[in-house]
Protein backbone atom coordinates (compact mmCIF):
# COMPACT_ATOMS: atom_id res chain seq x y z
CA UNK A 1 0.00 0.00 0.00
CA UNK A 2 1.43 3.45 -0.95
CA UNK A 3 1.97 5.78 1.88
CA UNK A 4 2.41 9.51 1.89
CA UNK A 5 4.64 11.11 3.87
CA UNK A 6 5.85 14.39 5.30
CA UNK A 7 9.25 14.90 6.21
CA UNK A 8 11.35 17.85 7.95
CA UNK A 9 14.92 18.99 7.15
CA UNK A 10 15.41 17.13 3.72
CA UNK A 11 17.84 19.21 2.13
CA UNK A 12 20.71 17.03 3.52
CA UNK A 13 21.87 14.52 5.64
CA UNK A 14 19.70 12.30 7.32
CA UNK A 15 16.39 13.96 5.92
CA UNK A 16 17.55 13.44 1.82
CA UNK A 17 18.14 9.93 2.43
CA UNK A 18 15.20 9.45 4.12
CA UNK A 19 13.48 11.65 1.16
CA UNK A 20 15.20 9.88 -1.61
CA UNK A 21 14.27 5.79 0.06
CA UNK A 22 10.36 6.87 0.30
CA UNK A 23 10.64 7.84 -3.25
CA UNK A 24 12.52 4.72 -4.37
CA UNK A 25 9.72 2.83 -2.62
CA UNK A 26 7.08 4.25 -4.30
CA UNK A 27 5.70 6.22 -1.80
CA UNK A 28 4.82 9.82 -1.94
CA UNK A 29 6.10 12.59 0.07
CA UNK A 30 6.12 16.19 1.07
CA UNK A 31 9.91 16.95 1.57
CA UNK A 32 10.38 20.13 3.12
CA UNK A 33 13.48 22.67 4.21
CA UNK A 34 14.01 26.08 5.21
CA UNK A 35 16.14 26.01 1.22
CA UNK A 36 14.88 23.82 -1.17
CA UNK A 37 17.79 24.29 -3.26
CA UNK A 38 18.88 20.70 -3.93
CA UNK A 39 15.61 18.95 -4.11
CA UNK A 40 15.07 20.08 -7.36
CA UNK A 41 16.07 16.61 -8.87
CA UNK A 42 14.28 14.84 -7.17
CA UNK A 43 11.36 16.71 -8.21
CA UNK A 44 12.62 16.14 -11.87
CA UNK A 45 12.72 12.60 -11.12
CA UNK A 46 9.85 11.61 -9.14
CA UNK A 47 6.78 13.96 -10.92
CA UNK A 48 3.70 13.66 -9.51
CA UNK A 49 5.15 11.61 -6.57
CA UNK A 50 6.60 14.31 -5.04
CA UNK A 51 5.98 17.72 -3.67
CA UNK A 52 7.87 20.77 -2.06
CA UNK A 53 7.64 23.13 0.36
CA UNK A 54 10.09 25.94 1.91
CA UNK A 55 8.97 25.34 5.61
CA UNK A 56 10.68 26.91 8.85
CA UNK A 57 9.39 24.41 11.77
CA UNK A 58 9.92 27.32 14.29
CA UNK A 59 6.62 28.88 12.59
CA UNK A 60 3.55 27.42 13.80
CA UNK A 61 1.58 28.69 10.94
CA UNK A 62 4.30 27.39 8.36
CA UNK A 63 3.47 23.79 9.88
CA UNK A 64 -0.19 24.05 9.57
CA UNK A 65 0.44 25.44 6.02
CA UNK A 66 2.66 22.31 4.93
CA UNK A 67 0.17 19.99 6.28
CA UNK A 68 -2.83 21.38 4.55
CA UNK A 69 -0.70 21.18 1.26
CA UNK A 70 0.12 17.40 1.87
CA UNK A 71 -3.59 16.68 2.45
CA UNK A 72 -4.46 18.56 -0.68
CA UNK A 73 -2.07 17.11 -3.04
CA UNK A 74 -2.01 13.67 -1.55
CA UNK A 75 -5.41 13.06 0.38
CA UNK A 76 -3.82 12.71 3.64
CA UNK A 77 -0.86 11.73 5.66
CA UNK A 78 0.31 8.46 6.59
CA UNK A 79 3.61 9.42 7.74
CA UNK A 80 5.34 12.30 10.17
CA UNK A 81 9.54 12.62 9.87
CA UNK A 82 10.42 15.08 12.55
CA UNK A 83 13.97 15.53 11.17
CA UNK A 84 15.02 18.98 11.08
CA UNK A 85 17.19 19.91 13.86
CA UNK A 86 20.75 21.41 14.14
CA UNK A 87 23.92 21.72 17.13
CA UNK A 88 26.05 24.28 18.25
CA UNK A 89 29.29 23.24 19.92
CA UNK A 90 30.03 26.05 22.99
CA UNK A 91 30.00 25.73 26.77
CA UNK A 92 26.61 26.97 27.98
CA UNK A 93 28.37 30.55 29.39
CA UNK A 94 29.38 31.01 26.07
CA UNK A 95 25.91 30.89 24.24
CA UNK A 96 23.74 33.64 23.69
CA UNK A 97 20.00 34.05 25.14
CA UNK A 98 18.94 34.60 21.52
CA UNK A 99 21.68 31.20 19.87
CA UNK A 100 20.01 29.05 23.29
CA UNK A 101 16.31 29.84 22.66
CA UNK A 102 17.10 28.80 18.67
CA UNK A 103 18.37 25.43 19.38
CA UNK A 104 15.42 25.11 21.59
CA UNK A 105 12.72 26.51 18.97
CA UNK A 106 14.18 24.33 16.15
CA UNK A 107 14.70 21.48 17.76
CA UNK A 108 12.22 21.02 20.24
CA UNK A 109 9.55 23.41 19.07
CA UNK A 110 9.62 22.46 15.57
CA UNK A 111 8.71 19.00 16.88
CA UNK A 112 5.74 20.00 18.93
CA UNK A 113 3.92 22.39 15.80
CA UNK A 114 4.74 19.93 13.86
CA UNK A 115 2.77 17.43 15.59
CA UNK A 116 0.14 19.28 16.92
CA UNK A 117 -0.50 20.03 13.19
CA UNK A 118 -0.81 16.53 11.90
CA UNK A 119 -2.29 14.83 15.16
CA UNK A 120 -6.06 16.17 14.25
CA UNK A 121 -5.97 14.29 11.26
CA UNK A 122 -4.31 10.77 12.31
CA UNK A 123 -6.37 11.01 15.61
CA UNK A 124 -9.49 11.15 13.48
CA UNK A 125 -8.42 8.54 10.75
CA UNK A 126 -7.28 6.27 13.70
CA UNK A 127 -4.26 6.05 12.00
CA UNK A 128 -0.37 6.90 11.30
CA UNK A 129 2.89 7.43 12.42
CA UNK A 130 4.96 9.95 13.87
CA UNK A 131 8.86 9.32 13.69
CA UNK A 132 10.75 11.69 15.99
CA UNK A 133 14.29 12.33 15.06
CA UNK A 134 15.72 12.80 18.45
CA UNK A 135 19.42 11.38 19.23
CA UNK A 136 21.81 9.18 21.73
CA UNK A 137 22.12 12.79 22.86
CA UNK A 138 18.11 13.00 24.07
CA UNK A 139 19.17 9.67 26.44
CA UNK A 140 23.01 11.18 27.58
CA UNK A 141 24.32 14.48 27.23
CA UNK A 142 27.99 16.00 26.54
CA UNK A 143 29.91 19.05 27.72
CA UNK A 144 29.47 21.57 24.99
CA UNK A 145 25.90 20.73 23.64
CA UNK A 146 23.79 22.40 26.50
CA UNK A 147 21.16 23.37 24.26
CA UNK A 148 20.84 20.28 22.08
CA UNK A 149 20.59 17.88 24.70
CA UNK A 150 18.52 20.04 26.92
CA UNK A 151 16.02 20.13 23.53
CA UNK A 152 16.74 15.96 22.23
CA UNK A 153 16.04 15.32 25.75
CA UNK A 154 12.36 17.02 25.31
CA UNK A 155 11.81 15.52 22.06
CA UNK A 156 12.38 12.01 24.03
CA UNK A 157 10.31 12.83 26.90
CA UNK A 158 7.74 13.95 24.75
CA UNK A 159 7.72 11.46 22.54
CA UNK A 160 7.07 8.62 25.27
CA UNK A 161 4.30 10.54 26.53
CA UNK A 162 2.70 11.35 23.74
CA UNK A 163 2.94 7.48 22.21
CA UNK A 164 1.15 6.65 25.61
CA UNK A 165 -1.49 9.17 24.50
CA UNK A 166 -2.32 8.86 21.31
CA UNK A 167 -1.84 4.74 20.93
CA UNK A 168 -4.71 4.18 21.94
CA UNK A 169 -6.42 6.06 19.24
CA UNK A 170 -4.30 4.17 16.58
CA UNK A 171 -1.42 6.83 16.15
CA UNK A 172 2.16 5.13 17.29
CA UNK A 173 5.01 7.34 17.97
CA UNK A 174 8.63 6.80 18.20
CA UNK A 175 11.65 8.33 19.36
CA UNK A 176 14.61 7.66 16.88
CA UNK A 177 17.72 8.04 18.59
CA UNK A 178 20.90 7.69 16.46
CA UNK A 179 24.39 7.78 17.03
CA UNK A 180 26.62 10.12 14.87
CA UNK A 181 25.93 9.80 11.35
CA UNK A 182 27.95 10.58 8.11
CA UNK A 183 26.19 13.56 7.33
CA UNK A 184 27.20 17.14 7.59
CA UNK A 185 25.77 17.41 11.25
CA UNK A 186 28.96 17.18 12.74
CA UNK A 187 31.16 19.80 10.85
CA UNK A 188 28.20 22.10 10.63
CA UNK A 189 28.35 22.21 14.74
CA UNK A 190 31.85 22.76 14.75
CA UNK A 191 31.53 24.77 11.94
CA UNK A 192 31.80 28.65 14.05
CA UNK A 193 32.97 27.37 17.92
CA UNK A 194 33.88 30.27 20.69
CA UNK A 195 37.21 30.87 22.04
CA UNK A 196 36.76 28.89 24.84
CA UNK A 197 37.47 30.97 28.03
CA UNK A 198 40.51 29.30 29.73
CA UNK A 199 38.51 27.86 32.88
CA UNK A 200 36.59 25.51 29.90
CA UNK A 201 39.82 24.75 27.64
CA UNK A 202 40.17 21.41 29.66
CA UNK A 203 37.02 20.56 29.78
CA UNK A 204 35.25 21.18 26.07
CA UNK A 205 38.35 21.18 24.20
CA UNK A 206 38.84 17.69 24.13
CA UNK A 207 35.28 17.08 23.14
CA UNK A 208 35.98 19.85 20.21
CA UNK A 209 39.03 17.64 19.08
CA UNK A 210 37.33 14.44 19.17
CA UNK A 211 34.33 16.07 16.84
CA UNK A 212 37.30 17.07 14.41
CA UNK A 213 38.65 13.68 13.90
CA UNK A 214 35.21 11.79 12.93
CA UNK A 215 34.16 14.83 10.50
CA UNK A 216 33.70 12.43 7.34
CA UNK A 217 34.59 9.47 9.73
CA UNK A 218 31.10 8.82 11.64
CA UNK A 219 30.29 5.33 11.87
CA UNK A 220 26.97 5.81 11.01
CA UNK A 221 25.62 5.26 7.34
CA UNK A 222 22.94 7.63 6.89
CA UNK A 223 21.39 5.53 3.99
CA UNK A 224 20.94 2.18 5.77
CA UNK A 225 19.75 4.33 9.44
CA UNK A 226 17.02 5.90 6.42
CA UNK A 227 16.28 2.27 5.41
CA UNK A 228 15.76 1.50 8.89
CA UNK A 229 13.41 4.26 9.28
CA UNK A 230 11.53 3.72 6.72
CA UNK A 231 10.71 0.26 7.36
CA UNK A 232 9.24 1.39 10.57
CA UNK A 233 5.94 2.08 9.37
CA UNK A 234 5.62 -1.37 8.17
CA UNK A 235 6.13 -3.24 10.94
CA UNK A 236 3.16 -4.03 13.34
CA UNK A 237 4.94 -3.87 16.39
CA UNK A 238 7.25 -0.40 17.42
CA UNK A 239 9.11 0.45 20.53
CA UNK A 240 8.85 3.76 22.10
CA UNK A 241 12.77 4.41 21.64
CA UNK A 242 15.00 3.38 18.80
CA UNK A 243 18.42 3.81 19.26
CA UNK A 244 20.41 3.56 16.05
CA UNK A 245 23.73 2.95 15.27
CA UNK A 246 26.69 1.24 17.75
CA UNK A 247 28.30 4.20 19.02
CA UNK A 248 24.78 4.86 20.53
CA UNK A 249 24.24 1.89 21.86
CA UNK A 250 27.38 2.34 23.37
CA UNK A 251 26.84 5.64 24.84
CA UNK A 252 23.52 4.77 26.53
CA UNK A 253 25.01 1.42 28.03
CA UNK A 254 27.35 3.51 29.38
CA UNK A 255 25.15 5.71 30.91
CA UNK A 256 22.52 3.41 31.84
CA UNK A 257 25.14 1.49 33.85
CA UNK A 258 26.25 4.97 35.49
CA UNK A 259 22.67 6.00 36.62
CA UNK A 260 22.07 2.69 38.03
CA UNK A 261 25.34 2.92 40.39
CA UNK A 262 24.10 6.46 41.48
CA UNK A 263 20.37 4.85 41.73
CA UNK A 264 21.79 2.24 44.21
CA UNK A 265 24.52 4.57 45.81
CA UNK A 266 21.83 6.82 47.22
CA UNK A 267 18.63 5.01 47.35
CA UNK A 268 18.67 5.21 51.00
CA UNK A 269 18.77 9.04 50.71
CA UNK A 270 15.85 9.00 48.16
CA UNK A 271 13.21 6.74 50.37
CA UNK A 272 14.17 8.73 53.07
CA UNK A 273 11.51 11.88 52.35
CA UNK A 274 8.22 9.72 53.33
CA UNK A 275 6.32 10.59 56.32
CA UNK A 276 6.86 8.30 59.38
CA UNK A 277 4.26 5.97 60.27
Amino acid sequence: MVKTWLVTGCSSGLGRAIAETVLARGDRLMATARNLTGLEDLDRQYGDSIRLSELDVTAETLCQKAVRETVRAFGGIDVLVNNAGFARVAPFEQTSADEFNHEIDVNFFGVVNMVRAVLPIMRTNRSGTILNISSSAGRVAAAGTVAYCAAKFAVSGFSEALAQEVGPLGVRVVSIEPGSLRTNWTATALAHPPELLPDYEAIIGPNMEFGKTIVGQEPGDPRRCAAVICDLPLSSELPQHLLLGSDAVKRVDGGDRSRALDAAKWLAVSESIGFSN
